[in-house]
């Protein structure tokens, strides 16, 4: 493992919300580019918090809760067409752009 690239890496996503872009928020991030999309439960146990976090989260993500000081637009929610009381996340084309961009260090 290069730790200089990862360290760029960790640098460049922090870039986007300097002095706010905890690790874990990087985590899901990346658990989300993974997996193309997934349920705020995928998180919860991925990442062994409660629903409130993972919503939190995924809401410091997204684009889609303006009251909050970051709200970078890596991510959309959208309801689970499959379950209509479920939430999903998925990455939005900034937040593909950043993964693409992650995967040149």
């Amino acid at each position: 493992m290069d730790l200089g690239k990862l360290a760029a890496a960790f640098e460049s996503l922090g870039s986007l919300a300097p002095g706010n872009f905890p690790i874990h928020h990087a985590q899901v991030f990346l658990f989300i580019a993974e997996k193309g999309s997934c349920t705020y439960k995928e998180i919860e146990d991925a990442f062994d918090v409660t629903n409130a976090s993972a919503s939190r989260i995924v809401h410091s993500l997204s684009s889609s809760a303006s009251h909050r000081a970051t709200c970078l637009g890596l991510v959309e929610i959208y309801i689970d067409p499959d379950e209509g009381r479920r939430y999903r996340a998925r990455l939005t084309k900034k937040g593909k752009a950043q993964i693409r961009a992650l995967e040149g260090y």
